[in-house]
């Protein structure tokens, strides 16, 4: 009878353990494909200098369980954060996803917030010729909500896809109702859009319906891919597997076997083109490792206020 009820106790915690958070999706899934080409012509389609650098504001950081953002990825620690990066380039740079509030952070989970490097990301945004996102999501256009509140200025800097351009207009309709069109609306099928010199972007649906990739050439001839949430971590790829169950579907709202397919289609780009370097959309680990990271500049923080310093403590 004892070993009866301890089987019946294991299978009642291991099945949805296993459900949630090991469970790694249909193995059936194909491939999604990645026209490498396509984006390297868009790039050069746009005349103009490219970008020559790349810095990173980390503005909310987290230490997560790695089984949550890679299914079965165990009891090890991922340090996680919200990004914002900046391309740096001559005759103005281009502003990759634009960070949050606090308010923002903790209700996403963060439990740290960084207000002097989203003060940086901020000054980023206001000097910046044109801001893209990689999602939808809160921590990808958070900040730029927040801003285009109190300059009107920010919203006519934007360029994003239909789904993006929607989710700003809900967040901040008294000015984002008169941004118009986005200057890239990525209308053809395949999601395909050139950007500014050096930059294009495709669209990839799964963990929210306004994902995209967008690819980036520096002057020097340096490529990289950034995955937004396709690819939040680097084992995403490496191991081919995508956020468990419960990040992705019981927390968001991911249709899982097409964030696979993008994670697979990654995972070929990435054998095939050795050269590219896949930045992984939320991986401060990676990003900060000095070996095997992308060798980005770290942002300086900007000071605080003094009523925000005293906040802040």
């Amino acid at each position: 009878m004892f070993t009866r009820i301890a089987l019946l106790l294991i299978l009642i915690v291991a099945v949805p353990y296993y459900w949630l958070l090991m469970d790694p999706g249909p193995t059936s899934v194909a491939p999604r494909s990645i026209d490498i080409a396509r984006l390297r012509s868009l790039a050069e389609s746009k005349p103009g200098p490219r970008p020559v650098a790349i810095a990173y504001a980390p503005v909310a950081t987290d230490t997560q369980p790695g089984t949550l953002l890679v299914a079965g990825g165990g009891l090890r620690t991922d340090d996680t954060a919200v990004f914002v990066w900046r391309l740096i380039t001559p005759g103005g740079d281009t502003i990759i996803n634009s960070g949050l509030s606090e308010d923002q952070a903790m209700a996403s989970g963060y439990k740290h917030y960084h207000p002097e490097l989203q003060l940086t990301a901020d000054r980023w945004l206001r000097a910046a010729r044109r801001i893209i996102f990689t999602s939808e999501e809160i921590d990808h256009i958070g900040g730029a909500v927040s801003m285009v509140l109190s300059d009107r200025a920010i919203a006519g800097k934007v360029i994003g896809n239909p789904r993006q351009i929607d989710a700003l207009r809900a967040l901040a309709p008294p000015i984002m109702a008169s941004l118009g069109p986005a200057p890239a609306q990525l209308d053809d099928p395949a999601g395909y859009a050139a950007i500014a010199p050096g930059i294009a972007v495709m669209r990839t649906p799964g963990y929210r319906d306004g994902a995209q990739m967008i690819y980036v050439r520096l002057q020097n001839g340096r490529e990289y891919l950034f995955t937004g949430d396709a690819a939040p971590m680097h084992r995403n790829v490496e191991w081919q597997r995508p956020r468990s169950r419960y990040m992705g579907e019981w927390v968001g709202q991911e249709d899982r076997a097409a964030t696979l397919g993008w994670i697979k289609g990654l995972a070929q780009l990435k054998a095939r083109e050795p050269g590219l370097t896949l930045v992984y959309g939320h991986d401060y680990g990676w990003v900060a490792d000095k070996a095997a990271g992308p060798h980005f500049v770290a942002a300086p923080a900007t000071r605080l206020p003094a009523a925000k310093r005293k906040a802040a403590r």
